[in-house]
């Protein structure tokens, strides 16, 4: 007979001996050890765990079971790597519960660096069947939860992340916005992340991501999708091309552009030249594009209110309102009737003719119309009336010598030459007045009857109105 029998783990669990019952976990009968480790568990002794963690190598599955409860039920990082190691026992009830222990005591741990350790593990071990708790982990209070379980859930490689992570990822953007502040390391490690599990199998997620409330999620799995390169996609991003966000539309637009997409020529198609601000190009989708260029147009400045312009008269439209898109519309037809009798409306569409049309010519009409709605402007002509009067010789009858002629008398008329003091005419290619020459051959531009442009620089460029010639640039 033996001299000292088991060990009554009742009684020393009633006394809290700790000591006993940690000695008690070495007792050769399998049940005595699954009793002192489940006694052990509320006590929360850090002695414990060492001795708890030798039984995770028990080969009893209930006492590496009762183990894992005493562990897990002790918490903090030093059970982290013990309990994530159960995770893959060869028992499918110690797995079970080593289960709970990570994902529902580790992974809520008010131990951030529990929390941290345990996430971490996860990815490391690749756990497949942590995706969901990893999920709920990426909107932890901690950072470096965070960033742990958007790595982890990359190493896992699960499709199922996708959407969680773009969402993350706009939030984090969202914040940037609206409070100046986010997690750098966050947006890194998601978009990281999305880079890694956008592929051809995560489609599905991504099209989904295309009817999410927010917009920035929309946003990202618009240009995620362009990523794929996939001719899959090509139908989804389509369909997105008519978002209600214009940010979504720019990024399903561009995604279709990166795939080779060629735009029907319809409303659909609109859209996209809409999108990529393709104004000109919108007129290859018909009339269904009348709408959006007309709502584009306050929106936009002057050179892209051109180019819609220019897309409506290739469309045929003809506006019926006298205001001031339709003043754009017949100034950049030269129909400058119609804008003297829109008026007062009409002196924007005017002033960004005056300021930046390409011919030098519109420019001069331009002027004139400002002149007859009493808005005269001073730049780019110094002398507007001279400019005319020289045009109007030069295009006007008679042999190259005749005009010359007469436009010399206009120069010495209005002083801009002296004939007496031997000065002549440098004349333009097209015959337009462009410089007077002295006797000392020095060549001064006669800035009266030219258009000029001044730059930021104090630098003065000269050019000629008839032909457009850029005839000087002076510095001032």
């Amino acid at each position: 007979m033996p001299l000292f029998g088991p060990p009554n783990i009742a009684q020393l669990e009633a006394k809290r001996d700790t000591q006993g019952l940690i000695k008690a976990l070495g007792f050769k009968d399998a049940a005595i050890r699954m009793a002192a480790a489940d006694a052990l568990a509320p006590l929360k002794d850090p002695m414990a765990v060492e001795p708890l963690v030798g039984l995770l190598g028990d080969e009893h599955p209930g006492v590496r079971r009762a183990a894992v409860a005493a562990l897990s039920a002790r918490g903090g990082f030093r059970v982290v790597e013990p309990l994530v190691s159960a995770l893959e026992d060869r028992d499918p009830e110690v797995r079970a519960t080593a289960r709970t222990a990570v994902y529902r005591r580790l992974m809520t741990d008010p131990d951030q660096d529990a929390r941290r350790a345990a996430t971490a593990a996860l990815g490391r071990i690749r756990a497949g069947d942590a995706v969901e708790t990893l999920i709920k982990a990426t909107i932890d209070a901690d950072e470096g939860v965070r960033v742990a379980a958007i790595k982890s859930l990359e190493a896992i490689g699960d499709v199922q992340a996708v959407v969680p992570l773009i969402i993350v990822l706009a939030h984090e953007q969202i914040r940037q916005r609206s409070t100046g502040r986010s997690s750098l390391a966050v947006e890194r490690a998601a978009s990281r992340a999305l880079d890694t599990l956008c592929v051809a199998g995560a489609i599905g997620p991504l099209q989904s991501a295309l009817g999410h409330d927010e917009a920035d999620v929309r946003d990202i799995a618009a240009r995620r999708l362009s990523r794929v390169g996939s001719a899959e996609v090509a139908g989804s991003l389509a369909a997105a091309l008519h978002d209600k966000d214009p940010g979504v539309r720019r990024s399903a637009a561009r995604g279709l552009a990166e795939i080779g997409w060629q735009p029907p020529a319809n409303l659909t198609g609109a859209q996209y030249w809409v999108a990529l601000r393709e104004w000109r190009r919108c007129a290859e989708s018909g009339s269904a594009a009348i709408p959006l260029l007309l709502a584009a147009y306050d929106g936009v400045d002057a050179p892209e209110r051109a180019d819609i312009v220019a897309a409506l008269v290739r469309l045929h439209w003809k506006p019926e309102a006298a205001n001031a898109t339709a003043a754009h519309y017949w100034a950049a037809q030269g129909h400058w009737d119609k804008c003297i009798e829109i008026g007062e409306p009409a002196v924007e569409a005017l002033e960004s003719i005056l300021r930046a049309a390409p011919r030098w010519r519109d420019r001069v009409a331009a002027a004139a119309t400002l002149a007859t709605l009493n808005r005269p402007v001073s730049a780019p002509f110094a002398r507007l009336d001279l400019v005319q009067r020289a045009l109007a010789i030069l295009d006007g009858e008679g042999t190259g010598d005749e005009k010359r002629g007469l436009l010399e008398a206009l120069l010495t008329d209005e002083h801009q030459l002296h004939a007496d003091a031997n000065e002549s005419v440098e004349w333009c290619a097209c015959g337009y007045p462009a410089s007077k020459v002295g006797n000392d051959e020095l060549r001064v531009p006669l800035a009266d009857l030219l258009g000029f442009e001044q730059s930021s620089s104090s630098v003065t460029t000269y050019y000629c109105p008839s032909c457009d010639t850029r005839r000087e640039t002076v510095a001032t």
